[in-house]
């Protein structure tokens, strides 16, 4: 048990170090970042930060007077874009953490190959198991991850079948 929670603790103390460097510079591209309102930006920012809706959706008290700015707020959080982009700070946290279990995963198998080059002795149970459960849990992910590629492939080459590229001729002057 005790080695378990030391993977426990070794994960989520890497995880909590990502989150305390990572920004919005990180997640989305420019071009997005460029389309982004100052509170848009703000409210992302915050997301990042707490991943705590009741702290998120909170109304600083500067708003509970100002009507005008607290219909602002309200639209930003209720828009579609902040919608998409909240999901999109989701699924890269999502693959941060699943990069840490697998960097987890490798870290514990170079430990156990060291300490059985070291000194040859049988596997304990709760190394094998703690072993077992990430590499399941990594293989889950990896088929999720080569089945949505799979999608992505199927709905592009749909998407070029039935809106094939139109050429129009060009008229010479």
């Amino acid at each position: 048990m005790e080695k378990q929670d030391l993977l426990i603790n070794e994960v989520a103390n890497d995880f909590q170090r990502l989150l305390e460097v990572v920004t919005l510079e990180h997640i989305f591209a420019p071009e997005e970042l460029a389309e982004m309102t100052p509170l848009e930006r703000r409210l992302l920012q915050n997301y990042l930060k707490t991943k705590n809706f009741a702290e998120w959706l909170v109304f600083p008290r500067s708003l509970r007077k100002k009507p005008k700015k607290k219909k602002a707020f309200v639209e930003a959080l209720q828009s579609e874009r902040m919608a998409i982009w909240t999901r999109k700070i989701d699924q890269f946290l999502q693959m941060c953490v699943f990069e840490t279990l697998r960097r987890a995963y490798y870290n514990a198998l170079i430990k156990l190959a060291q300490n059985l080059v070291q000194a040859p002795r049988s596997l304990k149970r709760v190394e094998v198991e703690a072993i077992k459960l990430l590499k399941e849990m990594l293989s889950e992910h990896d088929q999720m991850v080569d089945q949505f590629i799979q999608q992505l492939a199927e709905t592009k080459e749909l998407n070029e079948a039935f809106n094939p590229p139109t050429s129009e001729p060009e008229f010479s002057r």
